[in-house]
Parts: C-alpha cells; sequence; structure tokens
C-alpha cells in the first residue's frame, strides 16, 4: 500500500510508514492519518485497493 503513497509523499516517509506499520501491527492507513500525511480524502483515495487490482483503463471505474 505505500507504493501508492510513494509518488505523493516520497519514498523516504512512505518507507518510513511501512516500517512503522510492519513494527507496530498497524496497517499503513492508520499510521498515515495518524502522522496526517495527506488529507484523508486524498488518502482514501490513494489507498482504495480496487483501482489497483481491476484491468482496464487507470482511473476509469465500472
Amino acid at each position: 500500500m505505500c507504493t501508492a503513497l510513494a509518488p505523493v509523499i516520497g519514498y523516504d516517509r512512505a518507507a518510513a510508514i511501512a516500517k512503522q506499520a510492519h513494527a507496530t501491527g498497524r496497517t499503513v492507513r492508520e499510521i498515515a492519518m495518524t502522522e496526517q500525511v495527506l488529507p484523508e480524502e486524498e488518502l482514501n483515495r490513494l489507498l482504495d485497493p480496487r483501482p489497483m487490482t481491476e484491468a482496464g483503463i487507470p482511473g476509469k471505474t465500472r
């Protein structure tokens, strides 16, 4: 999930969130929301797994 955040918040910050999530057992979303790295709406959009896993045109929903 941090891969989706890296282009927006940078690799180093995304990696730090991933490491913290792994070390604490919390989710990437929980860490990112606690640290307020992005507005909640943007965080929800970036961390939505559906667009990452659907085939087709990126950004186009069914």
